[in-house]
């Protein structure tokens, strides 16, 4: 059976996790879906084909988040250049993945400097340096975005394969 409520709020539940919009600009949508699903079911449609043909209408959430950027420009760059109304979660999730960066910066440098350890100078060849440049950083660097986005372990051995196959 289709719950016309459950269907909006899993569209609304899919906007947020863009973290694109705000939830002004999501309350907006909802308010625009609901009055797009309620014309169409004036019109004759069944709640379940009108809010098939509002979420259509509506278009894609790249398609909203490109259009509202550009609706809302000027919040655009204050959202870019100003951090948002801090709570204490926000606060601490901040300096964690300011730690988690600076770590894997760290990280990074050691990597490079694990050729001399083994008593190989490349001061006079730097281009070892340049050709595994990928070698010493891609794979922090991937790991880091694996952790940020909180990626599936069932991709995590297609990762593993793109670094041996690129090798």
């Amino acid at each position: 059976m289709f719950s016309l409520e459950t269907a909006i709020q899993t569209w609304l539940h899919s906007l947020r996790l863009e973290h694109t919009l705000d939830a002004a600009d999501i309350e907006e949508l909802e308010d625009h879906l609901r009055e797009q699903i309620a014309a169409l079911t004036d019109a004759g449609l069944s709640p379940d084909e009108a809010f098939l043909v509002a979420v259509k209408r509506m278009g894609s959430l790249d398609v909203l988040s490109r259009e509202f950027a550009l609706e809302h420009s000027d919040r655009l760059w204050k959202q870019l250049v100003m951090p948002p109304a801090d709570t204490a979660e926000q606060k601490s999730a901040g300096r964690r993945d300011a730690l988690v960066a600076f770590g894997v910066a760290v990280a990074a440098a050691v990597f490079i400097k694990v050729p001399a350890l083994f008593g190989l100078d490349f001061d006079e060849d730097t281009s070892f340096y340049v050709r595994n440049m990928s070698l010493f950083v891609l794979p922090l660097l991937t790991g880091y975005f694996v952790w940020k986005r909180r990626v599936d372990t069932g991709t995590l051995p297609w990762l593993g394969a793109a670094f041996v196959g690129g090798r």
